[in-house]
């Protein structure tokens, strides 16, 4: 039978993989060494870095991570101790993507602009940008995209996609190889930013150089930032988290359905790896609002900021951080529920077939009442 240890912030974590053994949690920022005694599956989030000083000698034989992104594991470690290893690819990526919308539609009504009139500048086009690029889209904006690990002729260059009104970060931590994405926010990256430019990171916090957005932003006020991941977390800057216009506790992708679907996604690599049967369905909660009406005197832009900030409304975030930043970790693990755009039924009549278009681009069921 085996011994599991989990990060506390995996939901269902421990219903899910009781069949494989004995399920303990463990605050995820906190795990050593010693922790891993007799553990032999670890599962674990962004905040726990998976390396030679986290499992020398221990009996782990596999590692899972219930996100994205893997720049917290050390791959070449696990290979060269023949240590299992799956993460969770897409499986927040609709959460991140509804908060950057969530994030423009505040800042649109704030600085009173209306979103077709911005070009968004994509960096990064895996599975959160090309998901950005969809709801964008549907907004009727115009989006260009700068990816140099996808081949695509419809993508531009750096320089070109810093042309943007709106910049939006996508990207691995990379600090080494062709592409490197360390401190990719410097002087040099932020004096290319049009007046008036809004910058978003939901990516990685090191992508960004904060003392010199700190101080670019002392000298260029005129630059919108919203920041959901930070350099030293949980221990961030607060200069910087004054300075930003939105700030978040690294919560982007954190809609139930999201963290739910990364459980499953380890669940399932498991059951491979260890050749068990997969018979674990997970039992989720209805969402808090899970049906709109809108009649056809709705001016659509009104429609579209009601229905998204019923699902996810950025600014209550923002307002949590900002009075208790000192408990970035507590604000993470008591997370409300939040669920994603899917989940939300809009009744519209016959009429409205473009604000229809528009919120099913999104992501919402729509229903059309005659």
């Amino acid at each position: 039978m085996n011994t599991i240890l989990a990060d506390e912030n995996i939901p269902l974590v421990q219903t899910a993989f009781s069949s494989f053994g004995k399920v303990n949690t463990v605050n995820g920022r906190n795990l050593i060494n010693a922790d891993l005694a007799q553990v032999n599956i670890l599962l674990v989030r962004s905040v726990t870095q998976v390396n030679a000083k986290l499992l020398a000698n221990s009996s782990v034989n596999f590692v899972g991570t219930a996100t994205i992104g893997f720049d917290h594991i050390d791959l070449d470690y696990l290979t060269q101790h023949n240590i299992g290893f799956a993460n969770a690819p897409g499986s927040n990526a609709t959460a991140a993507a509804e908060y950057v919308v969530s994030a423009l539609l505040v800042l649109a009504e704030r600085q009173n602009f209306k979103l077709r009139d911005k070009t968004v500048g994509i960096i990064g086009c895996g599975n959160v940008g090309s998901r950005v690029l969809q709801k964008l889209t549907a907004l009727g904006m115009q989006c260009i995209v700068h990816d140099p690990l996808i081949q695509n002729a419809n993508y531009v260059d750096l320089d070109t996609v810093l042309t943007a009104d709106i910049i939006t970060l996508h990207i691995p931590l990379e600090k080494n190889g062709n592409h490197p994405t360390y401190h990719l926010v410097d002087n040099k990256f932020l004096a290319k930013l049009k007046n008036d430019a809004i910058l978003i990171n939901t990516s990685r916090g090191m992508v960004i150089n904060e003392a010199v957005l700190s101080r670019t932003l002392l000298s260029r006020p005129d630059i919108t930032v919203v920041l959901d991941v930070w350099k030293n977390e949980p221990n961030i800057n607060k200069l910087l988290l004054q300075q930003v216009a939105l700030a978040t506790p690294h919560i982007a992708g954190y809609s139930l359905d999201g963290k739910i679907r990364g459980t499953e996604m380890l669940y399932t690599k498991i059951c491979d790896y260890f050749q068990q049967v997969s018979n674990w369905q997970p039992q989720i909660p209805p969402p808090p609002v899970n049906q709109l009406s809108f009649s056809n005197t709705i001016d659509d832009s009104v429609a579209i900021h009601t229905a998204v900030m019923a699902c996810y409304d950025i600014r209550r975030d923002d307002s949590a951080l900002h009075q208790i930043a000192t408990n970035f970790d507590s604000l993470r693990k008591n997370y409300p529920l939040r669920r994603e755009f899917n989940q939300l039924t809009i009744q519209l009549p016959p009429e409205k077939s473009t604000l229809a278009e528009s919120l099913r681009g999104l992501g919402f069921e729509i229903t059309i009442i005659e």
